[in-house]
C-alpha cells in the first residue's frame, strides 16, 4: 500500500448502503484492516455533522478507526490523545468566519430562495440558530427543480454555492467542499495528490473525485451516473460491487498495483 498513504472515503452511500443495517461489511473490514496495518491513514469525508458522523461510525463498527474526520463537507478534525476529535490547524476557524461573512453579504439570496419554496410542501428549509443553512426535498425530482432555480439565483452571488446529496442540500461558500477540505488535510500531513485515494458516490463527492486533490479515485457500482462519468474521465476505478464491498474492491485494486498511470490533474475543479 506504499503508493496510497491517505484514503478519503465518503460515508453514506459509499461505505454503507440505503437501506442497510449501517454496519461495516466483512470485505470492507478486511480491506481497511490490511490498509491500516500497512501504515495507511484513513479519513471519513462526509456531509454529516461531527456528532452525526460519530453516531454512524459507532454503528458502523469497523475493526479500525479513521484517523481524521472531515464533516459538513468542509471541516477538518484529527484525533486527540483521548480518541476524540479536535480542530486540525486553523482551517475550521477560517472556514466558519468566511461562511458567516458570506451569508451576511448574501442575505438577499436567502430571501429569493425562501420566496421560491415557502409555499411548496415538497421543500423544507433547514435552520441552525435561526439562520437558513440548507434544505431538504421530498424526492430527488423536486431537488432537480430546486437546483435549477438556485443556479439562476446564484449568478449574482458568485461566492455562494451549495453541496447536494440525494434530497439534502447545504448552502456554502464556493471555496469550501470535500475537495478543498481534503487538500487542506493533505497539506497538513505533507502529502501530495499522488499519495491519496478518494472514493464517493454522489454529487457532493465530485469535488474530491475530479483528479485535482487525489490522483487515485474510485466509486462503488451504485454511484450516480455523473460520478461514474467523472471517475471515467480522470482514469479512476468503478467497482463492480456496491457500497462497502465496492470500496473494498477499490482498495484491493490500488493495493495490488493494478492501477494504470493517472493523468495530470485537470486545470479546474468540477462541481
Amino acid at each position: 500500500m506504499a503508493a496510497i498513504r491517505l484514503l478519503s472515503t465518503d460515508f453514506d452511500g459509499t461505505l454503507i448502503g440505503h437501506p442497510s443495517d449501517g454496519r461495516c461489511s466483512p470485505a470492507l473490514a478486511a480491506a481497511l484492516s490490511d490498509y491500516k496495518q500497512a501504515g495507511g491513514l484513513w479519513a471519513v469525508n462526509t456531509g454529516r455533522s461531527r456528532d452525526h458522523a460519530d453516531e454512524g461510525l459507532a454503528l458502523f463498527d469497523a475493526p479500525v478507526d479513521p484517523d481524521f474526520l472531515l464533516t459538513n463537507e468542509r471541516e477538518v478534525f484529527r484525533r486527540d490523545d483521548a480518541g476524540g476529535w479536535v480542530d486540525f490547524g486553523d482551517w475550521n476557524r477560517v472556514c466558519h468566519e468566511r461562511h458567516a461573512a458570506l451569508f451576511l453579504k448574501s442575505a438577499g439570496i436567502f430571501d429569493r430562495i425562501l420566496a421560491h419554496v415557502e409555499d411548496s410542501p415538497d421543500v423544507t428549509i433547514i435552520h441552525d440558530s435561526g439562520d437558513p443553512v440548507g434544505l431538504v426535498t421530498t424526492d430527488e425530482a423536486v431537488m432537480e427543480i430546486v437546483t435549477e432555480r438556485l443556479h439562476a439565483v446564484r449568478t449574482e452571488f458568485p461566492d455562494f454555492n451549495y453541496q447536494r446529496n440525494t434530497i439534502y442540500l447545504r448552502f456554502c461558500h464556493v471555496d469550501y467542499h470535500k475537495g478543498s477540505a481534503l487538500a487542506e488535510l493533505s497539506r497538513l500531513l505533507g502529502l501530495t495528490r499522488t499519495d491519496v485515494l478518494a472514493a464517493g458516490d454522489h454529487y457532493n463527492d465530485i469535488p474530491m473525485l475530479d483528479g485535482i486533490h487525489a490522483a487515485h479515485v474510485a466509486c462503488p457500482a451504485n454511484a450516480i451516473p455523473p460520478v461514474q462519468e467523472m471517475i471515467t474521465n480522470v482514469g479512476g476505478y468503478i467497482a463492480k460491487a456496491s457500497w462497502g464491498d465496492g470500496i473494498a474492491e477499490a482498495i484491493r485494486y490500488f493495493h495490488e498495483g493494478h492501477a494504470k498511470q493517472k493523468p495530470a490533474a485537470p486545470e479546474s475543479a468540477a462541481g
